[in-house]
């Protein structure tokens, strides 16, 4: 299903709302190194290029989420979540393995851009210091997961073997992440957050000699450290 017809479903779903919100956050992104294959061909057979334990540049990362708490079980929400961050490749001597064999060799620069729209399916809280102003508490912690389809966008800098020109890849992974909410009024709040989003990409560079394609797997395990504000509604 499409993210729009998701977005259409969750739309639908606000009829039986009972707290709306919108939320507006950034923060900092942080991948551990993973292995990165470039996918070669030759006239004896594949040649793949795996580079290990590659390194990926820290990023900041911003969105905005909007959802309900639902009426029946005000713990339990919905909501749609946009994001962007990078994790872009530095210039790098890594051991590369090549037909088998493995020996230092450096990669160059390449730049990596991930768009991403996650479907809040699991979104729970718990109240602390309720009162008959703050009914569902004035302090939130919260827990959410779902699915997440990732834009990739990749573009080589560096490499000679390969033009510089953008590939992309839409994928889907998943994002989890739990967080803290304090309301300062009853409309206004603020939130920290810790997410975590795995997926597995594999855009197509292009050769500079042969022009074919030259595709890139990868998967991207990304840390995120979130604070925002909240709107109730």
């Amino acid at each position: 299903m499409r993210p729009i017809a998701i977005l259409v479903v969750l739309l639908a779903a606000g009829a039986a709302r009972a707290e709306g919100y919108a939320d507006l956050y950034g923060g900092t992104a942080y991948s551990p190194r993973s292995d990165m294959v470039f996918v070669i061909g030759s006239p004896g057979g594949p040649a793949d290029h795996t580079f290990h334990n590659v390194e990926w540049d820290r990023s900041s990362v911003y969105g905005a989420r909007a959802g309900w708490w639902l009426d029946a079980l005000p713990w339990y929400g919905i909501g749609l979540d946009v994001f962007r961050f990078n994790a872009n490749v530095p210039m790098q001597t890594v051991d590369t393995t090549i037909f088998g064999a493995t020996f230092p060799a450096t990669l160059q620069k390449i730049d990596v851009s991930v768009l991403a729209v996650a479907l809040d399916l699991v979104r729970l809280r718990y109240p602390f210091f309720a009162d008959a102003e703050y009914p569902h508490g004035r302090l939130q912690p919260y827990l959410t997961a779902g699915p997440a389809f990732f834009r990739v966008t990749m573009t080589n800098k560096g490499n000679g073997e390969l033009t510089t020109d953008s590939a992309t890849d839409t994928v889907l992974g998943y994002k989890v992440g739990g967080g803290v909410s304090l309301r300062l009024t009853k409309q206004f709040g603020l939130f920290g957050e810790f997410r975590y989003t795995h997926f597995h990409a594999e855009p197509a560079l292009r050769g500079t000699i042969t022009g074919a394609g030259v595709p890139v797997k990868f998967d991207l395990d990304t840390r995120h450290l979130l604070a925002g504000a909240s709107f109730a509604f």
